[in-house]
Order: structure tokens, then C-alpha cells, then sequence
């Protein structure tokens, strides 16, 4: 990275408006100046200390505490590609933070704050990208790993460049986080296909680096593109590599695929081969989260049901409406009460059922997933026939490409 010094200073000098001519009087040539601001050359240590005394800028150069903060730098991303708490460096980091951003380390500061930001507001925080539009300034000042980092902490938030930015980070380091990173990002824009080759060269290099964390995630990404295809003996497949890997590396994952499997079993009308997946991923409250418990106890109340053991699927409804809290997204009360009109079959010609499944239709796909959505459109067409409202049925039928 080139001094950092010298944006430091012309960063203050132009908040306190002054000119650089204002500024450098009595100290150094305008020109001089210009070249400590853009970074280049080797300026004198007298010189630049007198220019930060006048702009009252207390630049940290204490090189022991600099170095160590450098370590806690690199022990920080090296954990964060692998999946790993740093809460060691991360409270080192945020306690010194002010020594750290008015030293050299000032851009590797804020790089550690994006990927903090991400890590606890999500991709779409308009914090973490007010945070990247700061550090995109000086792109052109970053050495080859921090322009690394910027290239994957920009290719992390959800973006029109969002794919541009994480093959730039592969020219640089073609490491299986990356690739997985790029495979999530064609997940999310249901590019399945591309997902797929994507995922197939992670797990590939994870092998190659001996990355647990890639080589399971690439798997379990692996099985949900295939559920998407209708697959469910590659869904299987690839679930269950993930399943296996992650055996004794954490059991929140395991639930979590059981879950998915159940889901893609019961979106097929495989209700019987659906349930067990259900039990098996409620089998411990405490590996999975509240929202994940509740739509699995919902799923399962369904396929009973459908299985024709009403009286248990409706012991596993009451347990989704209890766990139900102010905290969960609104359209979960839509979905549990939807569930318990779908029970009374009288209630099935009812105003209120048609309305809550076409509000779930419309409405669901983010938070219940594209697959339930395909489930939902089902009820529909049920729904539609029964009410001999059959052209309705049939454009549903021909969108989602039903026979």
C-alpha cells in the first residue's frame, strides 16, 4: 500500500477547508505537498510531522503496537474464510480502533469493519455499502491482498457488479471460498446450472486446500440446486455428502438439511417420505433457529394431514403456533392460519382460505422459498378446480409446467 500518511492529511486538510497552500505555509513546498498527498515518494519524517501537528492529527506509529495489530488483521480474515470465530481479534481490533485508523493499517481497519458490518447487518445493509463506497476511493492504493480482500468484501453484498467483483478476486487468489462465494451468487439469481459449475469447481479446489467449511457448504449448495431441478436422486446425493461432512461439525447444519430434504419431498407430493426428514430435524431444539423450527413443526402438521393422521399433524400445528413470536416475519400468522383452515374441510371453499393462500402465493417466495411456492400453487389449482374455475387452473398448471 502506498503511505497512507498523505491521504490522511489531505483528507483533514480539505474537512478544515484549507488550500494546500494554507496548509503547507512555513512547512514545505506546495508541490512537495502534493506528492505527500498522492502517497508517492519517500517524504520527511519532519515534515510530515509537523503537517499532522498542524492539522491536530495524532497519527499512531508505535511500530510494536502496529505490528501486532497487523497479526490480528491477518488472523482475523484467515478465520473468517475458514468459517471461525475471531472474537479475540475482533475485540483487539475494535478496542485500539482509533490508533488503527490514524496509522498505515488505516484501509485494513476499515476492511475488517466491512466484513464486520456484513457479518452482522447482512448484504443488503445500506451500512456495509456505505462502508465499500468509502474504501472504493482508493482502489488504486491497495497492494495486492487488500485489494484481495476489497475485491471479496464488495463481491459479498448483493450488487449489479456483484460477480465482476469476486472474479477479480479470483485473478488474484483462486481459492475455494471464492468460487463458493460466486455459486452462491448464481443460486441466488436462480441461474441453477451456473450454480452448479460453480459449486462443482469449489468443492474441487476445497479438496485441493483441504477446506472442511467449502467442502460442505458446496455440497449442501449443491443438493438445493437440484431440488430447484426437480432431481431428487441428485438432491440426495449431494445432501447427503453434505450430511456426512458435517457429522460432528455442527449439528444446526444437519438439521437444516434434513429440513430441506423434507421440504423438497413434501413440494413433490412425497408426503410419507417427507415426514421423517421433519422429526429428524426437530429431534434437538436447540441446533436450528426458532424460524426454522416453527415452518418445519407447519410442513409436518401438512404432510400428517396429507398422510391422513390429522390428530398428530394437528399437535405439531398447536407447537408452530406457540413457537410463533413478535420477532418472526408477519406472513408466518398468514401461513399457520391458512394450515388450520386447511384442517376443516368445510373451510376450504371459505373466502378467508382463498385469500390467505393466494396472499401466501404472491407473497412467500422470499421468506418460504421458491419450492413451497411451486406446493402453494397446487392448493391453487385445488382450489381452482373445485370452484370449476378451470382457466385459472390451467394458466397456474402451464406456468409452473405441470402435466
Amino acid at each position: 500500500m502506498k503511505n497512507f500518511t498523505g491521504f490522511l492529511i489531505r483528507q483533514q486538510r480539505l474537512q478544515r477547508g484549507l488550500s494546500q497552500e494554507a496548509l503547507c505555509r512555513g512547512i514545505c513546498a506546495v508541490s512537495y505537498l502534493s506528492k505527500i498527498e498522492q502517497g508517492v515518494g519517500n517524504p520527511s519524517p519532519v515534515i510530515l510531522e509537523k503537517l499532522l501537528n498542524k492539522l491536530e492529527i495524532n497519527y499512531h506509529q508505535d511500530p510494536e503496537q502496529l505490528e501486532k495489530a497487523s497479526r490480528m488483521l491477518i488472523r482475523f480474515f484467515d478465520k473468517y474464510f475458514h468459517s471461525e470465530t475471531a472474537e479475540e481479534e475482533t475485540a483487539y481490533l475494535r478496542l485500539h480502533q482509533q490508533q488503527i485508523e490514524n496509522s498505515e493499517l488505516h484501509l485494513s481497519w476499515h476492511l475488517f469493519n466491512l466484513y464486520m458490518l456484513i457479518q452482522k447487518y447482512g448484504k443488503t445493509a445500506p451500512v456495509c455499502h456505505q462502508e465499500l463506497s468509502y474504501l472504493s476511493r482508493f482502489q488504486d492504493h491497495l497492494e495486492k491482498e487488500t485489494l484481495f480482500l476489497y475485491y471479496v468484501g464488495a463481491g459479498l453484498l448483493e450488487s449489479e457488479d456483484q460477480l465482476e467483483m469476486l472474479r477479480l478476486a479470483e485473478t488474484i487468489r483462486p481459492t475455494a471460498f471464492v468460487k463458493q462465494s460466486i455459486a452462491e451468487v448464481w443460486y441466488t439469481r436462480h441461474e441453477y446450472m451456473r450454480a452448479i459449475e460453480a459449486a462443482d469447481r469449489a468443492y474441487a479446489a476445497a479438496c485441493e486446500e483441504g477446506s472442511l467449511p467449502t467442502l460442505l457448504w458446496s455440497s449442501y449448495l449443491l443438493g438445493a440446486c437440484y431440488a430447484n431441478f426437480n432431481d431428487l436422486s441428485f438432491m440426495l446425493r449431494y445432501y447427503k455428502r453434505a450430511m456426512e461432512l458435517a457429522r460432528g461439525y455442527d449439528p444446526a447444519i444437519l438439521s437444516l438439511i434434513r429440513y430441506n430434504i423434507g421440504s423438497t419431498y413434501m413440494e413433490h407430493g412425497s408426503y410419507a417420505e417427507a415426514i421423517s426428514y421433519f422429526k429428524d430435524s426437530l429431534a434437538n431444539e436447540e441446533d436450528s433457529p426458532a424460524e426454522q423450527k416453527l415452518l418445519a413443526e407447519q410442513k409436518l402438521s401438512l404432510c400428517l394431514f396429507e398422510c391422513a393422521q390429522k390428530e398428530e399433524g394437528l399437535t405439531f400445528l398447536q407447537r408452530a403456533v406457540k413457537r410463533q413470536s413478535d420477532k418472526m416475519p408477519p406472513l408466518f400468522t398468514t401461513l399457520l392460519y391458512f394450515t388450520s383452515l386447511r384442517y376443516v374441510d368445510e373451510d376450504r371453499s371459505s373466502y378467508s382460505y382463498e385469500n390467505s393462500l393466494k396472499k401466501l402465493y404472491a407473497e412467500g417466495e422470499e421468506i418460504l422459498g421458491e419450492g413451497y411456492r411451486r406446493l402453494l400453487a397446487e392448493f391453487l389449482i385445488e382450489l381452482y378446480s373445485s370452484q370449476r374455475r378451470y382457466k385459472e387452473a390451467l394458466a397456474l398448471k402451464a406456468e409452473h409446467r405441470y402435466e
